[in-house]
């Protein structure tokens, strides 16, 4: 875990606008939908150990902020994750060339979760997220656990402006705990994604 990994001004900026000026929509996945979304009768229906999430996922900005000065530090952010700094520091993490960047942004409310599983397909190599969600202690749920192959985990809190990397072809799952109702109408709100093996 990288802790304080942007400037104050740029994660507050960021916390903002994932705060007040986006749109998520809540998703839904099972099991045996093979991470595909479904709709959320479907994953009603479900047996409850077939539930794989139910959180919100970015939809866009607002209509009323599409010319935020929050909105810009986002599409900058995404812009300098791909600067050649960024790449490089991103091998040296990996210990070896990596490829293209795909980003995702999520909330998390109560009742939230994302239960075990891996994220070793579709040629990645890297998973990162940022946590962008100030005061967001503990005992608010939303940790992240990383099993290795013989079963020992590793549990991570959403500590605000802190950055977590873990090497997805390292035989791990991972899954995040869900919020608690002590959290009430706060939200867990991270931007990640992976970074991918080359080409």
């Amino acid at each position: 875990m990288l802790k304080r990994f942007l400037l104050d001004s740029v994660a507050e900026r960021l916390s903002r606008f994932l705060t007040v000026e986006t749109e998520f929509l809540t998703v839904y996945s099972l099991y045996s939908a093979d991470g595909d979304y479904v709709t959320e009768e479907e994953w009603r229906h479900a047996d409850e150990s077939d539930r794989l999430l139910k959180f919100g996922a970015f939809s866009g900005a607002r209509p009323e902020f599409q010319l935020s000065p929050n909105l810009l530090t986002y599409l900058r952010f995404r812009t300098a994750f791909r600067d050649p700094k960024f790449a490089a520091f991103f091998e040296e993490v990996a210990g070896s060339p990596l490829g293209s960047i795909a980003f995702s942004v999520h909330a998390m409310r109560t009742g939230d979760f994302l239960r075990r599983h891996t994220d070793a397909l579709e040629n990645r190599r890297l998973a990162f997220v940022l946590y962008l969600s100030p005061h967001w202690p503990p005992r608010f749920g939303g940790a992240l656990h990383v099993v290795d192959h013989r079963g020992k985990a590793s549990e991570i809190d959403a500590e605000y402006n802190a950055l977590v990397i873990f090497d997805v072809t390292a035989k791990t799952k991972h899954f995040i705990a869900p919020i608690e109702p002590v959290a009430g109408e706060t939200r867990r709100l991270s931007l990640g994604g992976w970074i991918h093996q080359p080409e």
